[in-house]
């Protein structure tokens, strides 16, 4: 499994909105995650988690600088393992 982080994401971005940026690929639905700060708050970052690689490189290639709302986003590959701590351990 490979996954895909997100930056750029503005703070009010809910899992439906990112599920739906990457609707026209097969992702792991209810992998969405969401970046947290300190204080609990959105950080603008994210990430999803696709079972196969070609399928994250084509999602990336696709929709690398596209909007979210009002901001473009940045998506870059990430391990599993960086993925299962994206909000700490």
């Amino acid at each position: 499994m490979v996954a895909l982080k997100i930056k750029g994401l503005p703070y009010s971005t809910t899992f439906e909105e990112v599920s739906d940026f990457f609707k026209n690929f097969q992702y792991i639905e209810k992998s969405v995650v969401l970046g947290l700060g300190r204080d609990g708050r959105k950080n603008g970052f994210g990430s999803i988690l696709f079972e196969d690689e070609k399928e994250a490189k084509d999602a990336m290639t696709e929709l690398q600088g596209q909007y979210v709302g009002n901001r473009y986003v940045d998506l870059s590959p990430i391990s599993y393992g960086d993925y299962s701590r994206f909000n700490g351990p």
